[in-house]
């Protein structure tokens, strides 16, 4: 079973309380399942196709408890990855104006007379908005199995549509946003934390923690091999700042010779040859007197300095 499937079993298995909760619940599944259809005269049809048994009898007890309207039930088989079978709940005529409504589908403004986002009062509350994104989720959604990304995808019928879903998401905090894909639109989120965020609205807690727990190993991985590269790059800078230094120091040594060196320079070009390895500090705990790390550096960059200066013939102070 992927991770996706494992969210919508979850929240089919939450079940239902409120009334508005309800009303939120059926109104989003028809309106981003395509389960209106016009039938001219001013009349409807409302029929929820669901790939999932559990799913067809979740929505056959929202609407049988909470809007006191029972829906025939057909089921057929189809081929795609595998025999499915698709189960489709379909209202009574006499049933669809009620049913529209107590879910306020009615938009005289709108294409054929219906709504393509859910009427405000129906998502007034914030429990409703968590019950229309957990019933759009059931619907058309999708998530990713977060070992390989974090991405939450929810399909809709319109532009409008799309621009309400975002909308709709973004007071969770969540920032969404819609690409065309055929003839539908997705709404999508590939955030970790927006992902995470909307599984805790829609209700799904055991896939939400899963989710963190896999955060929480990636952020530690991550952090392990950022810490290992920094590491690995401060021993090559070091290695290759100690390999200069001492070319520097034999270049010295050749063609000026030590003696004409201030003791300090003769210390530091010694302790340097002898432990070529050695980080600034463990050198300045060498001298003696000890010195700091600051002190070193500062003596190894005049020789570097000298150094260049006597390759290119020019005079220097010691």
């Amino acid at each position: 079973m992927s991770f996706s499937d494992e969210v919508k079993q979850e929240l089919i298995h939450q079940e239902c309380e409120k009334e508005c909760c309800a009303r939120a619940e059926i109104a989003a599944a028809i309106l981003l399942g395509g389960a209106l259809s016009f039938r001219g005269l001013g009349r409807y049809g409302i029929s929820l196709s669901l790939n999932r048994v559990s799913a067809s009898r979740y929505y056959y007890s929202l609407l049988k408890r909470f809007l006191g309207i029972s829906a025939d039930i057909s089921t057929s088989n189809f081929s795609r990855l595998g025999e499915q079978t698709q189960v489709k709940l379909t209202l009574h005529e006499e049933d669809v104006p009620r049913a529209m409504e107590a879910l306020r589908l009615y938009d005289e403004g709108a294409l054929f007379g219906v709504a393509n986002r859910p009427a405000p009062e129906i998502i007034a509350k914030p429990c409703c908005r968590a019950a229309f994104l957990k019933s759009a989720f059931l619907m058309t959604g999708y998530v990713s199995n977060p070992e390989k990304e974090y991405a939450l995808s929810i399909s809709v019928l319109s532009e409008e549509a799309a621009q309400g879903l975002i909308d709709l998401i973004a007071l969770e905090g969540v920032k969404a946003r819609y690409s065309p894909n055929r003839s539908r639109y997705q709404v999508y989120t590939k955030s970790a934390e927006g992902v995470s965020v909307l599984l805790t609205v829609m209700g799904a807690s055991a896939a939400r923690l899963k989710l963190e727990n896999v955060r929480i190993v990636k952020d530690i991985k991550n952090g392990t091999n950022r810490q290992t590269n920094c590491d690995n790059n401060n021993i090559e800078r070091t290695i290759k700042t100690a390999y200069a230094q001492t070319e520097d120091i034999r270049y010295l040594a050749e063609h000026l010779g030590e003696k004409k060196l201030p003791e300090w320079a003769r210390e530091i070009m010694s302790l340097r040859l002898e432990h070529p390895d050695s980080s600034l500090s463990e050198l300045g705990e060498l001298c003696d007197p000890p010195i700091g790390k600051s002190g070193v550096n500062n003596r190894l960059r005049r020789l570097s300095e000298m150094a260049r200066q006597l390759k290119d013939s020019l005079e220097f102070e010691v």
